[in-house]
């Protein structure tokens, strides 16, 4: 249940960057970051996934916010 919680919080601070109207974001990082919303959705549901399954998942969201946090938006 503990991974349950990680995975809400994470999800709801996805959605937290993506509706922030102080947030510049282009389209392709709104497109990624609902992308990534929607991957945690899935992992969320899914059962007996690999470790390279999960941490792809969590690698694209990664990049996503990195890319996101690198361009500056929000400052």
């Amino acid at each position: 249940m503990n991974n349950q919680r990680a995975i809400d919080s994470c999800i709801s601070a996805l959605k937290e960057m993506l509706g922030n109207p102080n947030n510049e974001l282009s389209s392709e990082q709104r497109s990624k970051l609902r992308k990534g919303i929607r991957s945690l959705k899935r992992l969320k549901r899914a059962t007996n996934l690999t470790h390279k399954q999960v941490f792809k998942v969590v690698s694209e969201i990664a990049e996503a916010a990195f890319e996101i946090l690198e361009s500056g938006v929000g400052e």
